[in-house]
């Protein structure tokens, strides 16, 4: 088995699809599967709102791309700013997650994503 179908909610669609898009940028080959979304993307009840969270969503997920390299790359191990780079991306990621919720409610989605913290 090569790949599995299961509903996802609007807003793990639309995250999904912003990573590609960022993946693509950064020159990974991700052509075959960014094509599977941007041709199931017509099951999306696209409007404006879809264009505006793809671009709210790939605005966070370009940001945690740049800490998460810096985290990786660039900054010395238990450094202070080491520990301000981990604490931006703990604080983009429950923006993320907060954004992931709205585009839930606004697209009325079926699922949506859970965290207990």
């Amino acid at each position: 088995m090569d790949s599995i179908l299961i509903k996802i909610s609007i807003a793990e669609y639309i995250d999904r699809f912003s990573i590609l898009l960022i993946k693509e940028q950064q020159g990974l080959d991700v052509s075959k599967e960014l094509e599977q979304y941007i041709s199931s993307k017509g099951d999306v009840p696209v409007d404006d709102g879809f264009d505006h969270y793809l671009g709210v969503m790939k605005a966070i997920n370009e940001q945690l791309w740049d800490l998460e390299d810096k985290k990786r790359k660039g900054v010395e191990r238990f450094s202070r700013e080491e520990s301000d780079t981990a604490f931006l991306i703990t604080q983009l990621n429950d923006l993320r997650h907060e954004t992931k919720k709205r585009i839930d409610i606004y697209f009325k989605s079926e699922f949506t994503e859970k965290k207990s913290h």
